[in-house]
């Protein structure tokens, strides 16, 4: 009996996995652009912060992803998405204010 339920529970991992992967990773990129869509003031600033952020985040999803010893995809879907993050927001604030 206990077998069939750890059976059924792990059967169940994989897709919670994706399911959490796929909420906590891409709802706060719909959150800026629905922040964006509203107008708020100043969106130059609030994508920096944002980028950084969303870089800072996905690096946490990354290791939550290794620690649960999620398929390795996953460890570097994250890490690549925080890199470019981290990367563009260092980008961003190297440019004069003026710079297009």
């Amino acid at each position: 009996m206990a077998a069939s339920i750890l059976s059924q529970h792990v059967s169940y991992a994989p897709r919670v996995i994706v399911v959490l992967n796929l909420l906590l990773g891409f709802v706060p990129a719909l959150i800026l652009g629905a922040s964006i869509a509203a107008g708020i003031e100043d969106d130059a600033h609030h994508r920096r912060v944002f980028l950084l952020v969303y870089g800072l985040w996905a690096f946490t999803l990354a290791g939550w992803n290794w620690l649960e010893s999620s398929h390795v995809a996953w460890v570097a879907l994250w890490a690549a998405f925080g890199t470019i993050a981290i990367v563009w927001w260092g980008a961003s604030r190297a440019r004069p204010t003026g710079a297009p």
